[in-house]
């Protein structure tokens, strides 16, 4: 099936429909095909978390990138890291910031927990997309951090659509437009479950049982310093910081300069950035999507998350 940044397709897998997606089910949701269920069974069984872990939880195409770079800056700034770190040396790539139900599937038990006991000590970064009920722990540390990030679904949708005709393992039809793709994604039958129910496990029910703060990929963008502080003192704790430090750490999330250094120094950073780093603005939707899709979008959203406030704010700009 070809291979992609070092990934590769673990068989069996299938296409989701017509326009292809090639996935794997697993618990009777779809993942992407590169995972390993066997493998993944046994993180479950067996991986406790522990107080140096800090998980970015996220859908897909909601700001985990540019979330790693704001963690990996404030680290840096709050911490001492060994030179022979990744997070020293500024790398947001895979081998760095793991997605562990793929670093497991794609490197193998000995290698996740080789990681493991070689980044103890100081704050660890992974980023998961799975459901609050799908998490590949047996348990969770009550100290370990998980950072929440979700978006406004008409920009989740835009994003979304570019990426995965994108991506090379996952046989996306080319010819497929923004208006069937739009059905797809309000159907929920896409990697890692419907949206609008993703968001709400982890807005709504994670705050119930976990340390846990959620951000919204606007702020990031768009409200930058109010964001910055709020998640430094959540990662950092009682570490202080300056506005002017601050303020140094947010000029390197800005798109340009933060794609312009993937591409100058990708180090474990697999994307191409030319095809996956699109625009960074967090209403570009409102200029690709048509008036009609918009508004499409926007009657689900209403319905879906029509008694959780804490989402519909998000539908205002």
């Amino acid at each position: 099936m070809g291979n992609h940044g070092g990934l590769r397709n673990i068989e069996p897998t299938f296409l989701l429909n017509n326009y292809g997606f090639r996935a794997k089910e697993i618990n009777g949701l779809v993942y992407p095909p590169f995972y390993d269920e066997s493998l993944i069974a046994r993180l479950k069984n067996n991986w406790v978390t522990d107080e140096y872990d800090i998980f970015i939880t996220t859908h897909q195409k909601v700001g985990t990138h540019l979330t790693k770079k704001y963690i990996m800056e404030m680290l840096q700034f709050a911490f001492q890291y060994s030179k022979e770190s990744g997070i020293y040396k500024g790398d947001i790539g895979h081998h760095t910031i793991p997605w562990p139900e793929v670093f497991v599937s794609q490197y193998g038990e000995i290698e996740f927990y080789n990681f493991i006991k070689k980044t103890k000590g100081l704050p660890r970064v992974w980023y998961l997309h799975s459901y609050l009920n799908d998490l590949p722990f047996k348990e969770i540390h009550p100290d370990s951090k998980f950072i929440h990030v979700y978006r406004d679904p008409r920009g989740v949708v835009n994003s979304q659509f570019h990426f995965y005709k994108s991506h090379p393992l996952l046989e996306v039809d080319a010819a497929m437009e923004l208006e069937a793709f739009i059905d797809i994604f309000l159907e929920g039958n896409l990697y890692f479950g419907d949206y609008f129910n993703h968001t709400i496990e982890w807005v709504i029910k994670a705050n119930e049982k976990m340390n846990i703060i959620n951000l919204k990929y606007e702020d990031l963008v768009d409200d930058k310093l109010t964001t910055a502080r709020n998640l430094f003192e959540f990662i950092c704790c009682d570490i202080s910081i300056s506005k002017k430090d601050l303020e140094i750490i947010i000029e390197k999330t800005e798109f340009d300069k933060m794609k312009k250094e993937l591409e100058e120094k990708p180090q474990s950073f697999h994307f191409n950035t030319e095809k996956f780093f699109r625009s960074g603005k967090s209403y570009g939707w409102l200029s690709e999507l048509s008036k009609d899709q918009q508004n499409k979008i926007e009657k689900v959203i209403k319905i879906r998350w029509a008694e959780h406030k804490k989402l519909m704010n998000i539908i205002a700009h």
